[in-house]
């Protein structure tokens, strides 16, 4: 605050001058209306002969640790939703010459999870910090506040900086393929409202506290509101694509069957190296020299069926709970990956056992 602002203000209120009267010959003189009631806000509005300073902004230990954990949650839900967006768009503009979904990442799973955390707890805090801040408009002034989001301001700045730049060298490059476009827009989209709500924020402590947040409180309201509609509307079509816990549950028990499948294929392989005939059943190779991971189902503890069909041609079936090509028809993949596909029941697959591939 100006010195000689705040001088006067002090003699004017212990000469007895009304408030409301200083602020207008103030304003008259040509001071800004942000200085004038800053000035006017650092004196209590209290009887007494002599002008009654407030006290300076102070945080307490306990607020200090609620800003920094709510600027972490921001932090984490601002990546996470990233992330998340970057899933949907390769799930649906990548190209399908070159994709290979075999289905949800577990860097997608955790994104989710640090959203459906870090989203609830933001707002949780930062409700608790607008309350506090109602009841004493000095707070906003608090030292650690304000570095946070001058912080967050500059982050902000710099990633919306780094996407535009991007985004022009791959349009004067000639290669601004769809997807890349979405996740600068999805950038945009996360950061934009956040880099625009503090810069307000920094804005409105300048200004007279109480009536701008009371100004500000219904669109404030409506940008909460919408932004826990976008969240919803994410994590709720994204948990459509990524299943159920319970389907993702199934999607691993498949996975762990087709990994206990080709280890049966390598240790068949061996055993016909080893001993230039083929196993009878899949127990002739739980010997020393063979490193079968298991034989049994990991839900039903069933033996995987196993039959010989004609010299080193063999069949091995398992039964799946879920489609592994559901999305990917009509993708280029090699042959080691399509000829595990399965459906769900029971699926054999016809392979053939080759000595010749292993060494020594």
């Amino acid at each position: 605050m100006n010195e000689e602002l705040r001088q006067f203000i002090k003699e004017s209120l212990e000469r007895g001058q009304d408030r409301e009267a200083i602020r207008n010959v103030l304003l008259e003189a040509g001071w800004q209306e942000r200085e004038v009631s800053s000035g006017l806000a650092a004196f209590a509005d209290v009887t007494f002969p002599v002008a009654v300073p407030r006290p300076r902004p102070y945080i307490h230990a306990r607020e200090a640790f609620l800003y920094l954990v709510s600027f972490i949650s921001l932090y984490v839900f601002a990546f996470s939703l990233g992330a998340v967006f970057f899933g949907l768009i390769d799930h649906h503009f990548s190209s399908s010459i070159y994709r290979y979904d075999p289905g949800p990442s577990a860097a997608q799973t955790t994104a989710l999870a640090a959203v459906i955390v870090a989203f609830p707890l933001y707002l949780f805090l930062m409700r608790r910090l607008a309350a506090a801040v109602t009841a004493d408009p000095e707070r906003r002034q608090s030292l650690i506040r304000r570095w946070l989001t001058y912080l967050t301001l500059v982050v902000g700045a710099a990633v919306i900086l780094g996407d535009v730049i991007a985004l022009l060298a791959r349009l004067l490059a000639g290669d601004p393929t769809t997807g890349f476009v979405l996740k600068v827009v999805a950038i945009l989209v996360i950061t934009g409202p956040i880099f625009g709500y503090y810069l307000w924020d920094m804005r409105q402590a300048e200004e007279e506290v109480a009536q701008s947040t009371a100004r500000a409180a219904p669109v404030l309201r409506g940008l909460v509101i919408a932004a826990v509609v976008v969240v919803i509307a994410t994590l709720g079509y994204s948990v459509y694509l990524v299943g159920t816990p319970g389907q993702q549950r199934d999607v691993r028990l498949d996975e762990r069957r087709i990994d206990d499948l080709r280890d049966i294929s390598r240790n068949i392989d061996r055993f016909l190296q080893l001993n230039e005939a083929m196993p009878e059943s899949l127990e002739d190779m739980k010997g020393p020299r063979f490193h079968v991971n298991s034989i049994e189902d990991p839900e039903t503890g069933v033996f995987y069926e196993y039959r010989v069909m004609e010299g080193t041609r063999y069949e091995l079936c398992a039964v799946f709970t879920t489609d592994n090509t559901e999305g990917r028809r009509g993708e280029r993949r090699s042959f080691s990956d399509s000829v595990w596909d399965h459906g769900v029941g029971l699926t054999c697959f016809q392979l053939e056992a080759k000595a010749e591939t292993l060494g020594p």
